[in-house]
């Protein structure tokens, strides 16, 4: 009984305090733009919600530059003003006990994403900003069209996937080695994609207030570490304790190793040499 009522509560959103959407920066669908959504705090697939984005209009831009420090702020129903930091106390929330968020750029209107921070566990929250950093050396995109700034979440208690973006435009590196970060977004649980919704992340288990940014993740996040050419490069992304089925699953499968690795030699070697290697790794 308690599962079917879980399962219940799963899928049907409150109007006043589930589930979570970024505020800030200013992200399509919300209340801050002319074209409110009331499912902007969804997951992918609620009510045909679509991937990328939801599939919202454009939305306010904002301003960033290459190594500026940004700090993201959650928003629902149930916060109260999106204007305002910190929420009102008691302020509700669906954070579904939490999970692994990734923060994104795409430069091509959300065909490919690449990573600049993760948390695990405790993210989202609304009471606490999420420190990400622009990496110094991306190169500039300034078709706020096709510039998107992006968090997901893989929720823990329900096997849901949201994504949420917002329209920027970045003042970026000018050296001719300025390139986008190597790391590509988790995907999971989007049915239009041909998955199944079968994945989750270990969170903390909280459904109200968290213990907040993990403080190694937040120093992880400033320090240039997701950067092409940065420590990602050799250690890979945080492991996003991905449960698929209940059984631990591996964050990437061969194919998007073999991507990233691509993505990597094709900077250091030039594309020729990169198409070869990817076809024969063992080189």
């Amino acid at each position: 009984m308690a599962g079917a009522l879980a399962s219940f509560l799963a899928v049907v959103p409150s109007s006043t305090s589930g589930h979570i959407a970024i505020s800030y920066p200013r992200a399509q669908g919300g209340p801050w733009t002319s074209q409110h959504a009331k499912g902007v705090h969804a997951w992918i697939g609620f009510q045909g919600k679509k991937y990328p984005c939801g599939g919202y209009a454009k939305g306010p831009v904002t301003q960033l530059k290459a190594g500026q420090k940004l700090e993201v702020e959650f928003w629902t129903y149930g916060r109260g003003s999106w204007e305002t930091f910190p929420p009102k106390a008691g302020a509700q929330q669906g954070r579904h006990g939490g999970g692994a968020c990734e923060f994104s750029l795409s430069y091509d209107g959300g065909q490919t994403w690449n990573v600049i921070g993760q948390y695990t566990k405790t993210c989202p929250d609304i009471f606490y900003k999420w420190p990400v950093m622009i990496p110094k050396n991306v190169p500039s995109c300034t078709d706020s069209n096709k510039c998107l700034f992006a968090w997901s979440w893989v929720a823990y208690l329900t096997n849901q996937f949201y994504h949420h973006c917002a329209n920027v435009e970045i003042q970026g590196s000018t050296a001719a080695n300025a390139a986008l970060p190597p790391l590509k977004m988790t995907i999971v649980d989007v049915k239009q994609l041909g998955q199944q919704q079968n994945t989750n992340s270990l969170g903390d288990g909280k459904g109200g207030r968290s213990s907040g940014p993990n403080a190694t993740e937040i120093d992880r996040n400033l320090s240039g570490y997701y950067a092409a050419g940065g420590e990602v490069e050799k250690n890979g992304g945080l492991d996003l304790l991905l449960r698929q089925g209940g059984r631990a699953i591996k964050r990437h499968d061969h194919e998007d190793e073999a991507e990233v690795r691509y993505f990597i030699e094709k900077r250091q070697l030039g594309e020729d040499a990169a198409k070869k290697r990817l076809t024969q790794p063992d080189l």
